[in-house]
This record gives C-alpha cells, structure tokens and sequence, in this order.
C-alpha cells in the first residue's frame, strides 16, 4: 500500500512540474533538492544522471527552439531535468518488486476495462529487468566499434542501430515464448 501511495505521489507530482508555470518550478526544484537531501544523492551523482538523459532533453528544446517558442523550450529542459531528479530519488526509495506490486495494484482499479493487473506487473518487471541487458548490449557494440577503430558518430549509426535492434527483437521473442511455455496468454 505504500508503494502504491508512493507512485501516485510520483505520478502526480510530474504531472503538477508541466501544469505550472516559473513561480511555482522553483518550488519544485526545492522539493527536489529537499529530496536529494534525504536520498543521500550528491550534486555529482544527480548530474551524471541527468547527463544520460540529456540528448532527449536537448532534443526536446531543440524542438521548441526550432518551431520559435524560446521560452517553452526553456521551460521544457528545466521541466524534464525536474523529472529526471526526482525519478533518481525515487529510484533510491522503492523496489522494482514494490513498484511491480504497486502497479498491479492500482491496474486492479481498471477491472471495469478488463485489465488484468497481474499482466500489468508481469509487463512492467519485464521492462525493468530489460533495461541493463539492454545497456551491456549497447556498451558491447560501442566496445566492439571502437575495437575495430570506428568512432561513434552519425555516419556510423547504422552499425549501432542495426545490431542493437537485432538483439532486441531476439530478446524479446525468448521471453514471449517463455511466458508462453510458463502458461501466459
């Protein structure tokens, strides 16, 4: 139950960074840092994480940047680097089984649409579990690239993409048929 009142606060707290506006986003970001205090994440350790995510952060202010809207763009990255934050804290706070567990639980509330919350779960601890295979997958081909003296660069992106998806599909049809061969519809 508290992992659960834990995700909905998650939850709605995300949705409150892109609903407000600048008075309101240095509030957040004092929750945020008051967040990092009790996590124990230092300065160093949020921006390394930040760093992994700022390609889709720039990406996104690119956008806005390219369709005229400077100040949206501004505010996006300072939403999104909000979000990435208080992701890490909670990271640091809940299990991937209490967030299974929480999922499942609030996926019962969704009965009346015929879900099943047990699916639910089972798809989203699949996903976690996935994430650092998926990340060794990716450091090998950039191990194996610079090996072979490529660098790693746009005209290159195809001898990442290609390898990198070949692997993900194969992965992905493994676990289909074990959890076909466990009894899952």
């Amino acid at each position: 139950m508290f992992s659960m009142i834990k995700i909905l606060s998650l939850f709605i707290y995300t949705i409150e960074i892109f609903f407000f506006d600048w008075p309101l986003i240095v509030i957040f970001l004092l929750i945020n840092i008051t967040a990092m205090i009790l996590c124990r994440i230092t300065p160093v350790i949020a921006a390394k994480y930040i760093l992994s995510f700022l390609p889709f952060i720039i990406l996104a202010a690119f956008f806005n940047l390219a369709l005229g809207f400077m100040l949206d763009a501004l505010y996006i990255t300072a939403r999104l680097i909000l979000i990435c934050n208080i992701t890490q804290c909670y990271r640091r706070v809940v299990s991937t089984n209490d967030l299974c567990g929480a999922i499942e639980n609030i996926s019962r509330l969704f009965r009346v649409f015929k879900i099943d919350g047990k699916a639910v779960s089972l798809m989203v601890s699949i996903s976690l579990a996935f994430i650092p295979v998926l990340r060794r997958d990716f450091n090998q081909i950039k191990t194996a690239l610079k090996a072979k003296g490529m660098r790693i660069h746009a005209k290159n992106f195809k001898y990442i993409v290609k390898p990198f998806f070949t692997g993900i599909l194969s992965r992905t049809n493994e676990i289909a048929q074990a959890i076909k061969l466990k009894g899952y519809q």
